[in-house]
C-alpha cells in the first residue's frame, strides 16, 4: 500500500503528465510525390510509445505513432509530423496548419481530449476520492457539449482552407479499459472514464462529419486490449505516469491498421 506522501506525489505528477494528453478511401498514389500531414494530440503524437524524437521536446513525437508507421509502409517521401502531447484545437490552429499546404492529399488526427481537460479525469478517477471522479467527469462532459463542438468547428473548418484538396481522417479514441477489470482504477471508476469518452467519441464524430470530414472509430479495434486486459495495447497507470493510459507500440499498430 502507497503512503499518504507516495500517493500525493503520485497524484501530482499523474495530474501534470496527463495534462499533455488523448476502410477509409483515400486518394491514389499514396508513395513519392504523396502528401501526407499527421496534426493532432498525444494520441498522434506517439505518447506511449518510447523512442521520442528528442528535438520535439515535450511534443513527445515516436516513429512508432500511427502516422510514421503507415507514412513508412506507403512509402510517402513528404511526410509532414506536426501532432504533439498536450494540444488542443487553438495549438492546431497555431501551431501545427502550417505544416499543411494546398497540395497535401492527406490529412490525419485526434483532437479533443485535451479541449475538455480529459487529462484531469484520470488522476481524479485513477487515485482521488470519488467525489472528485464524479466532479471531473461531470465537468469535462459539460465542455463536451457546450465548448468543444464550436472549437472543432474551427479547426476543421481551417485545416479545409489549408489544404482544400486533402483527405482529412479524424481517427476517435479508444476505450481504455474495456472489460478487463484493473486495481486502479477500479472497476466503477473505470466505466465511467471510458463512458465519458464514448461521449466524446460522439462530439468528435458528429462535427468531423458536418465538417466533411471521414471519421474512423478506433474502439472496436481496440476492444479486448484494454490497459488490464492480458494483451494491452493502453499503457496501465504506472511510474511511467506520462504515458499512463496512452497507446503502447501495438496501440499504436492498431491506430495504423485503421487507415487504409
Amino acid at each position: 500500500m502507497r503512503t499518504p506522501r507516495r500517493a500525493a506525489r503520485l497524484t501530482t505528477a499523474l495530474a501534470a503528465a496527463l495534462a499533455l494528453s488523448w476502410a477509409v478511401p483515400v486518394p491514389a498514389g499514396a508513395g513519392p510525390g504523396f502528401s501526407y500531414a499527421a496534426l493532432g494530440d498525444s494520441f498522434s503524437s506517439g505518447l506511449g510509445a518510447h523512442d521520442y524524437d528528442l528535438s520535439s521536446g515535450r511534443c513527445f513525437r515516436s516513429p512508432h505513432a500511427y502516422g510514421p508507421r503507415w507514412a513508412a509502409a506507403h512509402h510517402v517521401t513528404d511526410f509532414r509530423f506536426a501532432a504533439c502531447a498536450g494540444a488542443t484545437s487553438h495549438d492546431l490552429l497555431i501551431r501545427q496548419l502550417p505544416s499543411l499546404r494546398p497540395d497535401t492529399d492527406l490529412v490525419t488526427l485526434t483532437l479533443g481530449g485535451n479541449d475538455v481537460d480529459y487529462g484531469r479525469v484520470m488522476p481524479a478517477c485513477s487515485i482521488g476520492p470519488s467525489t472528485t471522479c464524479e466532479a471531473e467527469t461531470d465537468r469535462a462532459e459539460r465542455l463536451m457539449d457546450h465548448t468543444l463542438p464550436a472549437r472543432l468547428d474551427a479547426a476543421y473548418a481551417a485545416v479545409a482552407r489549408r489544404a482544400p484538396h486533402a483527405r482529412v481522417i479524424v481517427l476517435g479514441y479508444p476505450h481504455l479499459f474495456g472489460d478487463a477489470p484493473c486495481l486502479v482504477p477500479a472497476p466503477p471508476r473505470a466505466r465511467r472514464m471510458d463512458a465519458a469518452l464514448n461521449h466524446l467519441d460522439a462530439v468528435i464524430a458528429d462535427r468531423a462529419r458536418a465538417a466533411g470530414f471521414a471519421y474512423v472509430d478506433a474502439r472496436g479495434r481496440f476492444a479486448g486490449h484494454g490497459a488490464c486486459s492480458g494483451r494491452p495495447w493502453i499503457n496501465p497507470a504506472g511510474l511511467a505516469v506520462w504515458e499512463s493510459y496512452h497507446p503502447n507500440g501495438d496501440g499504436y499498430l492498431g491506430y495504423a491498421s485503421l487507415l487504409p
